[in-house]
């Protein structure tokens, strides 16, 4: 009653345009502040007691409803269903960004250069794998004096073992998040980024040779590592072709690591054949040790680091 009361009085008085002070409960209300909300305190003592507005203090209650007030819901609206053609909801779609045919069709090509090898060196190509684990084949093949560092045979089995090694560092970055480097283009720049890296090691590695007059084991070393080189082609494509295509299958798994992993255990085991080969050469000595540290593994250690880091 007292509360209609009031709003009856401040109703009447501005009817009749006259500023009459309204006393509600002892507290004197002006009729212009009825249109405006009073502030907290002046709620918690209006209402004679309300337990939950006494418990709060004083303005808590204003800077809530302010902050009620100030929030933009915004104007867009957003149906409660999944677009079937948004490609960020569909796996396949998403699986098309990075499955590209460049990557197949580079398969072809060695597939193709392969079959060349086998066909225009059929010996050279059983003596390469024989002569990995047999002296008796791989002395065959560096007794050949038609076989050198890059003619014949030997280039091609360069040329496509640092093939699929750039393939395998390509599919690296793309795994690594570098999705803008999917393209056969950049990995043309890529490979020839490799070829000329490598080539301009083994140029240093022959000027050190030739400077201590160990141009033989040069030549019986390189031709081990080519041989190592192309059986670790021949085994490792076909997985980064596999897990190019399928890594969707793994879930959440590195990807990337296990391509780096991959990498890396190539050149460990290139390397460890290499050092063997040094002991059954009997050519191992303080000298060839320090060539196969500085000029072997050293560089592939700092390759490797950098590209931990990226």
């Amino acid at each position: 009653m007292t509360m209609l009361l009031a709003i009856i009085l401040g109703l009447s008085s501005s009817l009749i345009g006259q500023s009459v002070p309204v006393r509600v409960n002892g507290f004197v209300f002006e009729p212009d502040s009825l249109g405006a909300r009073p502030d907290s305190l002046s709620m918690v003592k209006f209402t004679n007691g309300v337990h939950f507005l006494d418990s709060l203090k004083g303005g808590q209650l204003d800077s809530v409803s302010a902050q009620i007030s100030r929030i933009d819901y915004g104007s867009k609206v957003k149906y409660n269903y999944r677009d079937p053609f948004d490609p960020y909801n569909n796996q396949v779609f998403y699986r098309h960004g990075q499955g590209k045919f460049w990557f197949f069709g580079l398969g072809m090509i060695l597939l193709v250069v392969i079959m060349y090898f086998r066909a225009a060196y059929p010996k050279q190509f059983e003596l390469r794998i024989k002569g990995i684990f047999n002296g008796y084949y791989f002395n065959e093949l560096v007794n050949d004096r038609t076989v050198t560092q890059y003619s014949g045979g030997a280039g091609v089995v360069f040329v496509l073992s640092q093939a699929v090694f750039s393939a395998g560092a390509m599919l690296y970055m793309i795994f690594g998040g570098y999705l803008q480097l999917n393209n056969f283009w950049v990995f043309i720049l890529f490979y020839l980024a490799v070829l000329g890296g490598v080539m301009g090691l083994q140029a240093i590695q022959f000027l050190f040779a030739s400077s201590v007059h160990m141009e033989s084991m040069l030549r019986r070393l390189i031709q081990r590592q080519y041989n190592v080189n192309f059986v670790l082609a021949l085994i490792f494509f076909p997985l980064f072709l596999v897990t190019y295509y399928n890594g969707y299958k793994f879930g959440d798994a590195p990807l990337a690591e296990w391509v780096s992993f991959m990498l890396v255990l190539w050149i460990v085991i290139r390397s460890i054949l290499s050092f063997v080969g040094l002991f059954q050469d009997r050519q191992l000595n303080f000298l060839a040790f320090l060539y196969f540290c500085t000029l072997e593994i050293l560089p592939y250690t700092v390759l490797f680091a950098s590209i931990s880091r990226i």
